[in-house]
């Protein structure tokens, strides 16, 4: 999926010249990252994905002044999914990931409530040719069922908290201020 990027860190310059190809890329990024208010700042500032150590994603500057930055410095090394500019990356099924807008991933999550940290947490170190639909063994199984009780609220009406983030809120706490 990175190859679609490769734009970035290849064909910049040509035979001593910017490159038309790479510049229409540079102006196809920026409108990407536009197109998502959540990540412009005063309505033309965007972060500078270049290479100055200033830059790399942490300084909002104005449109044109991250195209010159681009085409002088390049983009931050291995910046393939655009996570400071509107994209996130995905895990379904364990499997594969996809790359889509925030808007997008928002509708993902509330369509499938039951990816949440914790599942992605499994599916993370499961690692690719992890299954979730094979049957468990009891081991897994009693697992699972606690990553189950982790999800349930903490009382009847309370969406904010859950059973495991109230646990380990009070961990945190006996671990803070040394209590055994």
């Amino acid at each position: 999926m990175e190859a679609d990027r490769e734009w970035m860190y290849e064909g910049r310059i040509v035979n001593g010249m910017f490159s038309n190809k790479w510049g229409d890329k540079v102006d196809e990024f920026v409108a990407f990252a536009l197109r998502h208010p959540e990540c412009v700042n005063g309505g033309t500032a965007i972060r500078c994905p270049c290479t100055l150590v200033k830059c790399q994603n942490k300084k909002f500057l104005n449109v044109e002044t991250v195209k010159v930055h681009l085409y002088k410095n390049g983009f931050v090394p291995d910046y393939y999914v655009w996570i400071y500019h509107g994209e996130k990356e995905v895990h379904q099924r364990c499997s594969r990931s996809v790359r889509v807008s925030v808007s997008e991933t928002d509708q993902m999550v509330s369509d499938n409530m039951n990816h949440t940290t914790y599942h992605r947490m499994v599916c993370d170190a499961a690692g690719p040719e992890f299954n979730p639909d094979e049957e468990p063994n009891a081991e897994a199984r009693n697992f699972y069922d606690m990553i189950r009780a982790g999800d349930k609220p903490l009382y009847e009406g309370n969406s904010k908290h859950t059973q495991l983030s109230a646990a380990v809120r009070m961990l945190e706490i006996k671990c803070r201020h040394k209590c055994s």
